[in-house]
C-alpha cells in the first residue's frame, strides 16, 4: 500500500472517529426506547393487569419522561469517547502534515491504545518510506547534474576534433594520434554511462538472494580477479562454513568494488576478509582515508582525489553504489576505521533484517 492510499485510509478512519457521539447518542437512544416500552409491557404482563388505553398512555408518559434522560447520558458518554479518540484526529492531521513522531499516549480503553500502537508502526513506516523517497529524488537530481557536467566536456571534445577533420585541418600523419584520443573519450563515455546505470540499478531491490558459501566463492571469483602483485597478500581469513543469503552479484560488485580500491592504494602489505559473526570484516593496511573524508566516501559523487584528471580519479558513485547493493540485501556497509597503520570495512547485517 502506497503513502497515498494510506492517507486516505486514514483520512476515512477520522471521519469515523469523529462520528462516533452523534452514533452513540441514536443508538442509546432507540435502545433506551425499545428497552422502556418492552420494560413497561412486561411488567404488566407479569403482575397480570390488563393494559387498557389508559395504561397504554401512561407507558407513553413515561417513555417520553425516560427518554430525554436516556439521549442526555448518550450524548455525555459519546463525547466521553469522542475525547478519547480525539488524538486520533490530531495524529491523522499530523501525519498529512509529514509529522510522524510517536504518540505515548496512555487510555484507559484497551482498543485505543492497540490503534494508537499501529498508528504508530505505520507512521514510522511512512516516516522511513518518505525520507528514502527524498533521497532517491536528491540522488538521482544529483546525477542528472553531474551527468550532465561530466558528458559536456569529452561531447565538446569529440565535436572539435569531428570540425577539424571535416575542415581538412588534420594531417594524415596525424590522424591516428587523433582518432586514439576521440577513442579514449567514448571509453569515458561508456563508463561514465555504465557507472550511472549501475548507481539506478543501485537503489531499487528487486533481486533473488541466495545461500553462498563464502570462503570459495572469495578466492575463487573475487581475489582471483584482482590486480596480481608480488608484494601484495591476499589473505582469505574465513572457515569454509561461513555462508550468507545474499544476492551473488551484488556481493560480487561489494566485494570487488571495495578490495580493488585497497589494491590500487596498498602498495606494500596485506588484504584480508574474515567475518565475526554477522559482519564481513575487510581489512588492509594501504593508504590511510583521513578523518574529513571518513563520514562522505559513501556519498554520491564524492571523490578525494582533488585531481582535475577525470580519467583518472573516477565518478564518486562505487562505494554509494555499495552502499545500495548492502541494504538492497539486508546489510549496512560502513567504514569502522582508518589509520597509518590499517583500514577496515564492514559488512553488518541489519538487525531488522
Amino acid at each position: 500500500m502506497n503513502q497515498k492510499n494510506l492517507l486516505k485510509q486514514f483520512e476515512g478512519w477520522g471521519t469515523l472517529y469523529m462520528k462516533i457521539k452523534s452514533f452513540i447518542l441514536l443508538i442509546y437512544t432507540i435502545a433506551g426506547l425499545i428497552i422502556s416500552a418492552l420494560t413497561a409491557f412486561m411488567t404488566f404482563m407479569i403482575i397480570g393487569t390488563p393494559i387498557g388505553s389508559k395504561m397504554f398512555l401512561q407507558i407513553i408518559l413515561a417513555i417520553v419522561f425516560v427518554l430525554p434522560i436516556i439521549m442526555a447520558m448518550s450524548y455525555f458518554f459519546g463525547k466521553y469517547l469522542s475525547k478519547k479518540f480525539h488524538f486520533i484526529e490530531q495524529r491523522l492531521e499530523n501525519i498529512k502534515n509529514e509529522d510522524f513522531q510517536e504518540n505515548k499516549n496512555k487510555n484507559l480503553i484497551i482498543e485505543i491504545n492497540d490503534i494508537n500502537q499501529n498508528m504508530n508502526f505505520v507512521s514510522n513506516r511512512l516516516d522511513n518510506l518518505i525520507s528514502d523517497l527524498k533521497q532517491k529524488n536528491q540522488n538521482l537530481s544529483d546525477l542528472l547534474i553531474s551527468m550532465a557536467h561530466d558528458v559536456k566536456t569529452p561531447i565538446t571534445i569529440l565535436n572539435g576534433y569531428i570540425e577539424e577533420i571535416e575542415d581538412g585541418l588534420v594531417k594524415k600523419e596525424n590522424l591516428p594520434n587523433i582518432l586514439h584520443n576521440m577513442k579514449q573519450e567514448v571509453n569515458f563515455l561508456n563508463e561514465l554511462t555504465v557507472d550511472m546505470l549501475e548507481f539506478i540499478s543501485s537503489m531499487h531491490n528487486h533481486k533473488i538472494k541466495e545461500t553462498i558459501t563464502l570462503q570459495p566463492f572469495i578466492e575463487n571469483e573475487i581475489f582471483s580477479l584482482l590486480e596480481n602483485k608480488k608484494e601484495l597478500q591476499y589473505i582469505n581469513a574465513i572457515d569454509k562454513e561461513s555462508s550468507i543469503i545474499f544476492n551473488k552479484m551484488d556481493l560480487k560488485k561489494i566485494f570487488l568494488n571495495i578490495l580493488t580500491n585497497a589494491s590500487k592504494y596498498t602498495h606494500n602489505g596485506y588484504i584480508k576478509v574474515e567475518i565475526s559473526s554477522d559482519t564481513i570484516i575487510l581489512e588492509n593496511n594501504g593508504e590511510e582515508i583521513k578523518k574529513e573524508f571518513q563520514e562522505k566516501i559513501f556519498e554520491p559523487f564524492f571523490t578525494i582525489s582533488k585531481s582535475k584528471n577525470r580519467k583518472t580519479t573516477g565518478f564518486g558513485l562505487g562505494l554509494s553504489i555499495v552502499k545500495n547493493l548492502a541494504k538492497n540485501n539486508g546489510y549496512n556497509c560502513y567504514l569502522k576505521s582508518s589509520t597509518k597503520e590499517k583500514t577496515i570495512f564492514c559488512l553488518e547485517r541489519l538487525q531488522c533484517s
